[in-house]
This record gives structure tokens, C-alpha cells and sequence, in this order.
């Protein structure tokens, strides 16, 4: 049985927010995030530089959080 598209979906979204934020591996995330990505929070810098720089100035032990659920 094939996945649905939202099953596809979800695993795309938890494959890229593993790479960027718990792996760091920001050569690997910029797959998924565009380089015209928008990013709407007026607290991060514009675009997908501003997001992985956000990412870049955390400390590494966040990383080793998991998920709840």
C-alpha cells in the first residue's frame, strides 16, 4: 500500500527539520528550504540565510532534544 500525500508530506517535513536542526547539516537543508525562502518572524534575519544564521547562534545542546509523542 502506498502512502497518502500527507504521510509523504509530514516525512519530508520531519526529514528537513531533522537535517537542519538537529543534524546541523546545512549544505543537506538547503534542499528544502528555497533561497527565496520568506521568512515572516520580524525577530530572524530575511531569508533561508537568516534562518540557518538563527540556527548557527543556538547552542549545540539543543540539538540533542527529541520530540515529545
Amino acid at each position: 500500500m502506498s502512502k497518502s500525500t500527507a504521510a509523504k508530506n509530514k516525512a519530508i517535513v520531519l526529514e528537513a527539520f531533522e537535517t537542519l536542526f538537529n543534524k546541523r547539516d546545512y549544505a543537506a537543508a538547503e534542499r528544502f528550504w528555497s533561497p527565496n525562502y520568506i521568512q515572516h518572524s520580524a525577530h530572524i534575519a530575511p531569508g533561508r540565510d537568516g534562518l540557518f544564521g538563527l540556527i548557527k547562534s543556538l547552542p549545540d545542546t539543543l540539538s540533542a532534544l527529541q520530540p515529545v509523542g
